[in-house]
């Protein structure tokens, strides 16, 4: 079992909320722009839109959320 001081805990804990807080807000849905956002070629609309939905954060943003929420959690095991 892990032991270290409470200031440690706390800055973890922070650290740990903020990173999740980030990559929980660039992946939630939104409406799309349009019928067709997303698609290329010679698919112009899905079928259904109504079905679909986008995400807040482009996909360059949801990498780096990602990936800052990997380090936070890499630190933590190291415990």
């Amino acid at each position: 079992m892990p032991v270290m001081t409470k200031t440690k805990h706390e800055e973890l804990v922070i650290r740990l909320q903020t990173r999740y807080a980030t990559l929980f807000d660039v992946f939630k849905p939104r409406e799309l722009k349009n019928n067709g956002e997303g698609l290329s070629g010679r698919y112009r609309h899905y079928v259904s839109p109504e079905s679909m939905c986008g995400t807040r954060g482009d996909a360059m943003e949801i990498r780096m959320a990602v990936e800052d929420f990997k380090t936070i959690l890499a630190e933590i095991k190291r415990l």
